[in-house]
């Protein structure tokens, strides 16, 4: 019991981290780290057998992620232990920095900062922005909230609550391989394939779990029968096998269009989304992020379904 109340403290500090502080500098982030790690691998590739290897290099980085779990949950149940399980676990996910970039471009957009926001959004999609209108990159932003929800919040804190610390540096690894290397673009073809396919496997329960979540929130912030119905409807027109979830589920609670030219268009029956509506999507992404941090709360507290 003892054991169980200190991870519940964790998670309520590493919560407390995320709104009072969002990150970290990136001399002192974890992510950071991993992403280092993954660069030494990357730049030591060889020319042949890079499938193998890029495998080697999947195993080795998560397992030592899981390591560093591991060790950190050694330090014990005291202050110490708390404060920096609580900041690793903290670094595994991402809700205060997600809904407050997602508020600055609309702002921008709003103010008619077209160049600004373009430039912001090239941090925040992995797509080219120098296009982009509006209404586009609106439905950029409303895109990558969605699928941000999967895989920067709710995938690290369902591993934590499997598996613990450990779980949640290991996911945060594999989604940190997925994004640096796993693209199906060389130099990455055989180097990210390992890395492409763990992430998709990792983020599959997590993803479909997120319609729930979705759906909770659109109670309050949206419409939750079209979030199901956009969901159930579009969610494989996405090229991968799980981003569709939460993209077409906020398609369909808000009502709106999102399209990512040339590769997939949610809601089609949809108006296009204005700038305005950005709200509304932090809105059910932050509320459905409260919710997941609740769920897991709630179980840690009933006696009979303690993790």
């Amino acid at each position: 019991m003892i054991i169980i109340d200190f991870w519940i403290q964790v998670l309520l500090l590493s919560l407390l981290f995320d709104i009072l502080f969002a990150e970290p500098p990136a001399f002192i982030h974890p992510v950071v780290w991993m992403g280092k790690m993954i660069n030494v691998f990357t730049r030591g590739a060889p020319v042949r057998h890079r499938k193998i290897y890029g495998l080697f290099m999947v195993i080795f980085c998560v397992g030592a992620a899981a390591l560093a779990g591991l060790l950190i949950i050694s330090l014990g149940t005291g202050l110490l232990g708390l404060i920096i399980a609580a900041y690793f676990l903290k670094s595994s996910f991402s809700i205060r920095m997600l809904l407050e970039s997602a508020l600055g471009i609309k702002k921008d957009l709003e103010d008619g900062k077209i160049e600004k926001a373009r430039s912001e959004l090239k941090t925040f999609v992995g797509r080219d922005t120098s296009r982009l209108d509006k209404s586009q990159s609106a439905s950029a932003v409303i895109e990558s909230l969605a699928e941000s929800f999967v895989d920067g919040i709710l995938s690290p804190l369902f591993y934590f609550l499997l598996f613990g610390l450990p779980g949640a540096l290991a996911y945060r690894m594999i989604n940190t391989l997925d994004s640096m290397v796993g693209y199906r673009k060389e130099p990455f073809v055989e180097l990210g394939f390992a890395s492409a396919r763990f992430d998709d496997i990792a983020n599959f329960v997590p993803a479909r779990l997120s319609l729930v979540f979705i759906f909770i929130a659109s109670i309050f912030f949206g419409k939750p029968a079209d979030a199901i119905k956009t969901c159930i409807n579009d969610h494989k027109k996405t090229a991968s096998p799980n981003s569709g979830w939460p993209m077409a589920a906020v398609s369909g609670a808000l009502n709106v269009r999102l399209e990512k030219v040339g590769f997939h268009v949610l809601g089609d029956g949809h108006n296009n989304p204005q700038s305005f509506q950005i709200k509304k999507a932090v809105y059910i992404v932050g509320f459905s992020s409260f919710l997941v941090i609740a769920g897991i709360y709630f179980i840690g507290k009933v006696p009979l379904i303690r993790f």
